[in-house]
This record gives C-alpha cells, sequence and structure tokens, in this order.
C-alpha cells in the first residue's frame, strides 16, 4: 500500500495549484515532491497530472482518484483525533476566545459550568473582534465562539448555536435622529464607528466604505459613542434593549450574523473543550431564520 503522505503531497499540489507553492508549504523540496507524485503513479501504474501544461493539472484519472484521495486523507485525520482522544486528560487549562457581541448570559453559564465541572482547569479567557477564526486556525486558543459569515469547513470544526441581528443604530442626540428613513448616503459625512479586530487584521463587515470612519479598540466603546450621539454604527439587539436613547434604523439592511462555537479538525478534545463543544444546543441555520 502507498504510503499516506505520498497522497498528501498531491492533494496539497492540487490546493496550491503548482510543485513550488507545494513544496514552500510542506517545507519540502521540490524534488522531494517530485518523488511522492512519481512514487503513487508507478505504484498504480496511472497519470495524475499531466506533463502538456505549464501548471500541473489533473488529467481524467486525476480528477476521479483526487476525491478518493480527499475522502481517505480526511478519515485518516479523524483517526487520528480520535486515537488521541482516547488517552486524553482533563486539560489543565483551556483556551477560549469569545465574540464581544456574545450574550453575556449564555457566557456566563458556560463558565459556570466549566467551574463547577472542572474547578482545577485554568481557563484563559479572550474577548475579541472579528478575529476568533484567526486565533483558532493560528493556535492561540482551542475552542471559538464568534460571528462567522464565512466557513473554513476543510480545517475548522463547526456547530451554529446562535444567530444574532445588528441593526444600524443612532442616538436620539445624534444630529439627523428626527429624520425619517435616513440612508447611507446622509450618515457618510458623520462617523460610523467601527471596532477594531482584536487579533492582527480581520475583513470588516457592515463597513460603509464611503462613509467616515472612527475606530475604537473596544465594543463598550462603540456604544457609548453612538450612545452620545457622536456617530452611528451597528449593534447586537438583544444589547440595547434596554437603551431607550437609541434608535434602530429599520429601513437600512439589518445585518443578520450566525454565531458559531468551533475548533480545528486536526486538535484532539479533552473534557473541557468536550463541556464547551456540548454546552449549546445545536442549532442550524435553516432553524435560527424561523426564530427571527
Amino acid at each position: 500500500m502507498i504510503a499516506l503522505e505520498h497522497l498528501h503531497v498531491i492533494n496539497v499540489i492540487h490546493q496550491e495549484g503548482s510543485f513550488r507553492k507545494a513544496s514552500e508549504k510542506l517545507f519540502k523540496a521540490r524534488s522531494a515532491v517530485s518523488y511522492s507524485v512519481k512514487q503513487v503513479e508507478q505504484y498504480y501504474d496511472i497519470e495524475i497530472f499531466s506533463r502538456d501544461t505549464y501548471r500541473p493539472e489533473l488529467t481524467r484519472d486525476g480528477k476521479i482518484l483526487i476525491g478518493q484521495i480527499e475522502h481517505l486523507l480526511e478519515a485518516a485525520s479523524q483517526f487520528d483525533v480520535f486515537a488521541r482522544q482516547l488517552n486524553s486528560e482533563v486539560e489543565k487549562e483551556i483556551r477560549l476566545s469569545v465574540s464581544a457581541i456574545f450574550p453575556t448570559n449564555k457566557l456566563t453559564a458556560l463558565l459556570h459550568k466549566i467551574k463547577e465541572s472542572f474547578p482545577e482547569t485554568i481557563v484563559h479567557l479572550d474577548i475579541e473582534t472579528a478575529s476568533g477564526e484567526r486565533m483558532l486556525k493560528d493556535d492561540v486558543v482551542d475552542i471559538g465562539i464568534y460571528a462567522g459569515l464565512e466557513k473554513d469547513t476543510r480545517q475548522i470544526h463547526y456547530r451554529c448555536i446562535d444567530k444574532l441581528e445588528l441593526p444600524v443604530y443612532v442616538s436620539r442626540s445624534f444630529p439627523l435622529s428626527n429624520q425619517r428613513d435616513l440612508t447611507h448616503e446622509e450618515l457618510a459625512p458623520y462617523p460610523q464607528i467601527v471596532v477594531k479586530s482584536s487579533y492582527k487584521s480581520s475583513p470588516d463587515s457592515g463597513i460603509v466604505k464611503h462613509a467616515l470612519h472612527w475606530y475604537v479598540s473596544d465594543h463598550q466603546s462603540k456604544r457609548n459613542l453612538i450612545e452620545s450621539g457622536l456617530g452611528w454604527g451597528r449593534l447586537a439587539r438583544h444589547e440595547v434593549e434596554n437603551a431607550p436613547n437609541l434608535i434602530a434604523l429599520e429601513n437600512l439592511e439589518t445585518l443578520g450574523v450566525p454565531i458559531y462555537v468551533a475548533r480545528r479538525k486536526d486538535q484532539p478534545m479533552g473534557p473541557v473543550a468536550e463541556l464547551i463543544w456540548t454546552f449549546f444546543n445545536e442549532l442550524d441555520e435553516s432553524t435560527n431564520k424561523r426564530r427571527y
């Protein structure tokens, strides 16, 4: 049987689109990458990549084979994680990141459960903005609870646990608050209050590109500036229920953001991570749509 490592190399070449990029990603010499392809082709007496093009393109047999390779590598990865989990002990520490817009009552309920079930485990809690997935991929945290408009299902396991609504809000003291159906063009001369990503740089969601932007470092500052009438911006509907000074501009599109609990596929879960993973009732997106 051919070594899984050779099949992994073929899969990376296919994903990266070139032998050079594959060798860089795998930290292997170009000759070692070519050797893996040759080993598989000779063993099964097939041609996987066409030699007639500048970039490696899958042959007819290669296109059929690559699906099976991806399936086999995924199964091997799941087996590896499962086998390592069999001997996992209670984690001495757990690293958890949570989106700043996640409902506080749900977070504290989770932390109470961790404290009750695993009193000796040290919890490292990061409240993040627009950076949950990057922190997870960079192995900065073990579990992430974050808002996600896009999903990388190749590397990350997701469970949808909530869906939040983020309308555009202004204060009653905002200069244009007495006008109905404000447009983005009318709001643009006034600062849109935006929270900077808390970890590296991340794509912004709901940013009006032609507007004036003011950036703050935390979510509470954003809310305070909006409430003071200095600017406008999106806030989670649940966090401003008892803020009579704020007005939702319902004529503008309300951003619907799914919330996921997420973990890397290549990392085994200990009992504490398992508790976090299963703490919330799983909600698929169709259920969320019915609720909101």
